[in-house]
């Protein structure tokens, strides 16, 4: 494998974890927008249990998924361009 090669594999890698930090953020925007849709059933001032559960978990998920998002991946990107 060339220099030349190493390089290009290095770049493409590169731009595909900007695509997934990109689909990453689309997957949130969805979690986000399905918890906020959890509304009490008609007739009821108060979700049920299950309600609670759902909308916790799909907020736990949220704020691992903007652990994965605000990750910095810029030095990896500055040690690709050094190669």
């Amino acid at each position: 494998m060339t220099k030349t090669e190493i390089r290009k594999r290095l770049k493409e890698l590169l731009e595909k974890l900007d695509d997934l930090k990109a689909d990453f953020e689309d997957l949130k925007n969805d979690v986000d927008c399905a918890s906020g849709d959890i509304e009490a059933y008609e007739g009821r001032n108060e979700l049920t249990q299950q309600q609670e559960e759902r909308q916790e978990w799909l907020d736990d998920l949220s704020w691992m998924l903007d652990d994965i998002i605000d990750l910095d991946t810029s030095e990896l990107e500055d040690k690709a361009e050094g190669c």
